[in-house]
């Protein structure tokens, strides 16, 4: 197909209404709980629409998540592009600033999924966004292992359980900074670490 498909607005609006309602009741009751009756009633639409766009609620939960990190992935992707990879302290790389804007965007999807304990897969589909960026811009600015302190993958690793956590922590405080400021700090902090000096003191021994 040389041009994108058109889609219906009408169909947006009512698999987003679907998708709201869902996150309502993950929210409320815990995802196990959730039923296909409980979202068609909450989003005040019947069960054939519901079926006309998904098998289930695993299905409707895939398709929203899957679509939520590809419009991450996405973003992340044009702006990395963009500002042709350059990382530094002072001014956070794009695609850094993207990653918050986006999450931000969809802010409470984001904190009660990643918040609901049955759903690790989530969770792990951001953590690979996460290690993928990382993974992207420890290339540009070190692209020799040798000249690294610890094995790579250990380093994404690291970083990515990182920025998982101060993101759950940002969502569950309501956004209190804005994604420039968070790409900022964040950028700090894995360039420089988090001390302004550091000052080892040696005890002589005895």
């Amino acid at each position: 197909m040389s041009k994108k498909e058109k889609v219906d607005p009408r169909v947006v609006r009512t698999k987003r209404m679907l998708t709201d309602a869902l996150i309502s009741l993950i929210e409320e009751q815990g995802f196990e709980k959730v039923t296909v009756q409980a979202i068609t009633k909450k989003a005040m639409l019947n069960r054939a629409t519901f079926y006309l766009h998904f098998t289930d609620k695993y299905d409707l939960l895939e398709q929203s998540t899957d679509d939520m990190i590809d419009e991450l992935k996405e973003a992340m992707k044009t702006s990395f592009v963009a500002s042709k990879g350059t990382y530094d302290t002072e001014s956070p790389n794009e695609s850094f600033i993207q990653l918050f804007a986006q999450i931000g965007t969809y802010d409470y999807i984001y904190r009660v999924l990643l918040s609901e304990s049955t759903m690790p897969h989530f969770r792990d589909k951001l953590t690979a966004v996460l290690s993928k960026f990382i993974a992207d811009g420890m290339t540009v600015m070190q692209p020799d292992d040798d000249l690294l302190t610890i094995p790579r993958e250990m380093a994404i690793r690291f970083y990515a359980s990182a920025f998982l956590g101060v993101i759950i922590w940002w969502l569950k405080n309501d956004c209190p900074y804005t994604a420039k400021y968070m790409a900022a700090q964040l950028m700090k902090v894995t360039i420089q670490g988090p001390y302004k000096q550091v000052v080892i003191e040696q005890k002589s021994s005895l």
